[in-house]
């Protein structure tokens, strides 16, 4: 029973943890596509950034956490498992994303060319856009993971983190995938090379130092945002680590919140749909007959349209599971298939090869 009751508040915790770190997503993807549509609402912009130093360091630790076995395991097993869907999923709502995008450049009155989107359609294998960066990078992440598991853990997390803390620095890349992938690297390491420490600190019971993990951030971030003091070498690398801590410390409080358990398990089918329904949704909004009507709650626009997205994406995946519309979140039959082939077709020539 002393076995089993940690492991069930570990996993209890990681669920809030990643339900906590996806509505921190859509709520700052909501806000930008809003001010975008032409919502006199700047000030959360730097909400939005205040909450960054928790949002995506805590997502990739958590990523983390559970990548140890895939680094052990043959990659055929890696590919099957976790590349094969990444790449799929990245592809087809890479082809979403430009139509949808597309659709409010045309509603806004934006020129952009359908040339253009094409070109930049075939470069996002290299050049990701749109806020699916994320599954580009995490699929770098653990193809380098695996490739480095022989090196030593802590020389990993030293360059890693020595990486991170230029790029959290102000180093910028001409595309987001790629400074996403050197500042967030060193979290995903971290998950996996730093996972029983930080199992410990989901499962501290003490009241007084998860109440003060949560401030420390509050108030790191706070003198952070407040005196400008974000591009101060390294110190927002520190931020984000206290932001690690302190969200930690949120997901063990309310890892009674069911609802934020469940949607931490649905993760992927919401941030694959969230952006395309915050667009569209945007899109609408920014028509003048409605632009000057919701102006109104513009304040509190953001929360009520990331709010909106998430259970719109949650109701597409629901639908599509109905469907062969579940194939928008995974792998389609015919891939495996070509896969299985190509396996088959492989096998008398390697055979025939001398020993």
């Amino acid at each position: 029973m002393s076995a089993t009751k940690p492991a069930a508040e570990r996993v209890g915790w990681v669920d809030t943890g990643r339900g906590i770190a996806i509505l921190l997503v859509a709520l700052f993807h909501s806000a930008n596509w809003l001010i975008g549509a032409g919502f006199d609402i700047p000030y959360w912009r730097e909400i939005n950034e205040s909450l960054s130093s928790m949002r995506m360091p805590l997502f990739f630790v958590l990523s983390g956490l559970f990548a140890p076995k895939w680094l052990l395991k043959p990659w055929r097993d890696l590919w099957t498992v976790k590349l094969r869907l990444y790449l799929w999923v990245f592809l087809l709502w890479e082809v979403v994303g430009s139509i949808v995008f597309l659709i409010n450049q045309t509603v806004t009155g934006v020129g952009f060319g359908v040339r253009h989107a094409v070109l930049d359609l075939v470069a996002s294998p290299v050049l990701p856009r749109f806020e699916l960066w994320f599954i580009w990078a995490l699929s770098i992440f653990f193809i380098v993971a695996k490739l480095c598991r022989r090196v030593n853990p802590r020389l990993q997390l030293v360059v890693a983190g020595a990486v991170s803390v230029v790029a959290l620095s102000g180093l910028d890349t001409p595309n987001v995938g790629w400074s996403g992938s050197l500042k967030y690297y060193f979290f995903f390491l971290a998950g996996i090379y730093l996972r029983s420490w930080i199992i410990r600190i989901g499962t501290v019971d003490n009241r007084l130092l998860v109440g003060a993990a949560m401030f420390v951030w509050v108030a790191v971030t706070t003198t952070v945002a407040l005196l400008g003091l974000r591009d101060v070498f390294g110190l927002y690398f520190l931020n984000c680590l206290v932001g690690v801590v302190g969200g930690i410390a949120f997901s063990r409080t309310l890892r009674g919140v069911r609802w934020l358990g469940m949607i931490g398990r649905t993760t992927l089918p919401i941030y694959l749909a969230h952006t395309p329904i915050v667009i569209l949704i945007s899109s609408v909004l920014s028509l003048p007959i409605l632009l000057s009507a919701v102006a109104v709650i513009a304040p509190v626009m953001p929360l009520v349209l990331a709010a909106t997205a998430v259970l719109f994406a949650l109701a597409l995946n629901r639908f599509a599971s109905r469907s062969w519309l579940r194939y928008a979140y995974e792998p389609p039959p015919f891939v495996t298939e070509l896969e299985w082939r190509h396996r088959r077709s492989d096998r008398p020539a390697r055979s025939a090869e001398p020993t």
